[in-house]
């Protein structure tokens, strides 16, 4: 399978980062780690039962780098990172990445797919919705 680069991760996880929050500034900004949470508990609710598409061998210089690990593998961009933590189940990608270790990754359309129908499930949850893109970079 063929690899594809510089193409631009840009997927609707809007109903996953609502939380505001306020820095020591005094200005809002979104609660990453809040959406990030309600992300892997909807995740962790649903009945999952993908097929890897690609098992990937993490490189000596990719070790800890999640972002080096979407890049190179299957999914072709450094905005899936969190798609391959999600799916490898990786608490912390400073210790659980590991060099000469074997990965599970899925493509960018099970990605797609996923993040719709938990939308759709989180927004039927919740009357509130910030209705916005976030482009993961």
């Amino acid at each position: 399978m063929a690899v594809t680069k510089n193409k631009t991760c840009s997927t609707n996880l809007d109903s996953f980062f609502t939380e505001i929050i306020v820095d020591p500034r005094g200005n809002s900004i979104t609660d990453i780690n809040a959406g990030l949470d309600t992300l892997f508990k909807q995740y962790n609710e649903e009945e999952v039962n993908y097929v890897e598409d690609q098992r990937y061998l993490v490189r000596e210089y990719e070790e800890g780098y999640p972002e080096l690990v979407a890049k190179n593998s299957l999914l072709g961009d450094t905005g899936y990172w969190w798609w391959f933590l999600l799916i490898n189940r990786l608490d912390d990608p400073f210790v659980d990445i590991k060099k000469h270790w074997a990965y599970s990754i899925l493509n960018s359309q099970t990605v797609s797919d996923f993040i719709e129908s938990a939308n759709k499930s989180v927004e039927a949850k919740s009357t509130q919705r910030i209705g916005t893109v976030i482009e993961l970079n």
